[in-house]
C-alpha cells in the first residue's frame, strides 16, 4: 500500500511540475504552429548582430535554451489555450501592454528566489508569437539587465 501511495505521489508531483513549464506547452502545440524554433542559448549569438548580442549577453549567460512558437492560423484559439496554461501554472504576470489589437505580456516562473523561466507573449488579432526562455536568473540579475538597457 505504501508503494502505491508513493508511486501516486511521484506521478502527481511530476505531472504538476510538467504543467508549469513552457517547454510542455511548446511540445504540445509545436505541430500546430506555423513556425517553431528551439535552440540552446549558447548558439543564439551566431544568429544575432554583434550590437544586439551585447544587449542581451548577460541574460544569455544564465539561460539554457529558448523556444519560439508562431501561430497565424487559429491564433485566437491558441491564445485561449495559452491563457489557460498560464492560469493553471505558477507563472506570474510581470507586465502587460495593450494597444489597439496588439498585446504584449511578460511572465516569469520563480523557484527558490531564482527566475527559472521567462515567457513573452505577443499577439496581434491574427498572429500569436510565444517566446520561452529557460533561465537561472536572480531578481537582481534581471534588474541589472533592465537598468543597463535604459
Amino acid at each position: 500500500m505504501k508503494k502505491i501511495i508513493l508511486l501516486f505521489t511521484l506521478v502527481f508531483a511530476t505531472s504538476c511540475a510538467t504543467n508549469t513549464s513552457f517547454n510542455t506547452f511548446y511540445k504540445n502545440h509545436q505541430e500546430d504552429s506555423d513556425f517553431s524554433f528551439g535552440l540552446s542559448s549558447s548558439l543564439i549569438a551566431n544568429f544575432l548582430p554583434e550590437e544586439d548580442f551585447e544587449d542581451i549577453k548577460p541574460i544569455l549567460k544564465k539561460a539554457k535554451h529558448i523556444r519560439i512558437l508562431i501561430f497565424s492560423e487559429n491564433a485566437e484559439d491558441k491564445t485561449q489555450k495559452f491563457n489557460k496554461f498560464i492560469n493553471r501554472s505558477k507563472f506570474e504576470k510581470v507586465v502587460k501592454v495593450k494597444s489597439d489589437n496588439d498585446n504584449i505580456a511578460f511572465f516569469t516562473l520563480e523557484k527558490k528566489d531564482k527566475i527559472k523561466e521567462i515567457v513573452l507573449e505577443i499577439s496581434t488579432g491574427d498572429e500569436l508569437v510565444l517566446l520561452g526562455l529557460k533561465t537561472n536568473l536572480t531578481q537582481e540579475d534581471l534588474n541589472n539587465i533592465i537598468e543597463s538597457n535604459n
